[in-house]
This record gives C-alpha cells, structure tokens and sequence, in this order.
C-alpha cells in the first residue's frame, strides 16, 4: 500500500475533504454574516454620518462663496491701488506746478 508522510491515500483523502468542508462553512458564515452586518452597519452609519454629510456640504459651499468674495475683493483692491496710483501722480504733478509757480515768483 502507497503512504504519503505515514497516511495512506484514502486517509489523506479524508482529511482534505474534512479541512474542506470545515474552510467552506467558515468561508460561508464570514460570507453571510458580513453581508447581514454590512446591511445594518450601513444603515447605522448613514444615519449617524448624515449630519456630518450636510455639514460639510454647506461647509464646501461657504468655501466656494468665500473664493468668489476673496476673487472681488482682489479685483476691488487692484482697482483702488490703481485710483491711488494716479491720485499719487496727480499730487506729484500739483506738486511740481506749486514748485515752480513759487520758484518763479522767487525769480520775479
């Protein structure tokens, strides 16, 4: 008779279909017991992440409003830095004028 580590074939036979069997029903409860948990799991977590979910929804929103508002106030700011650049020229120019009117009654 053939052995195989001191188990015949047949024993050999026995034991993998044993070890089988035994990885089938594990295979099988993890299976359905993960499906059963993740069905109730789900429901539980949306009800208790939802809050959050809307949260952060109106939190996105604000940072979108909050980019637009930053986006004006910029092109506002640019706008006044311009106005002020030409305001600081006219004054240099009103400066010059007065300069040279006082220089030229100083000459008369």
């Amino acid at each position: 008779m053939h052995t195989l580590l001191g188990y015949s074939w047949a024993e050999i036979a026995s034991i993998l279909a044993v070890i089988s069997v035994l990885f089938s029903g594990v295979y099988w409860l993890i299976n359905h017991g993960s499906k059963a948990f993740n069905k109730n799991f789900n429901k539980n977590i949306n009800s208790v992440l939802q809050p959050f979910w809307e949260q952060l929804k109106k939190l996105n929103t604000n940072i979108q409003k909050l980019y637009v508002s930053i986006d004006k106030q910029q092109a506002n700011f640019e706008r006044l830095e311009k106005r002020v650049d030409e305001h600081d020229r006219r004054l240099d120019r009103h400066h010059e004028r007065i300069k040279s009117l006082f220089e030229r009654k100083e000459n008369e």
